[in-house]
């Protein structure tokens, strides 16, 4: 079974090792980007601290798609699969 993001024309969620890379190059460009932001304008924090957890909840969900993602591959889930 493959999962997608959103939808079904929406991006195949990668294997549980390439995504969680994807999320940790993702979070270092992020916080890259939220410092920089910080060190340009410290008053910029009240601005930025909804963004940054809005993307940790992105990321979240990222890693539990991946999570589904993987187990839907192990036998157990497909067994189930099989009896409904």
């Amino acid at each position: 079974m493959k999962l997608r993001f959103g939808s079904k024309g929406g991006d195949e969620v990668a294997g549980l090792e390439q995504s969680l890379r994807d999320l940790q190059t993702q979070l270092a460009e992020h916080q890259k980007r939220w410092a920089d932001q910080l060190a340009a304008d410290p008053s910029a924090f009240a601005d930025l601290e909804p963004k940054i957890h809005l993307t940790f909840k992105q990321l979240a969900d990222h890693c539990s798609a991946a999570l589904l993602a993987h187990a839907a591959q192990l036998p157990a889930c497909a067994d189930a699969a099989k009896k409904n």
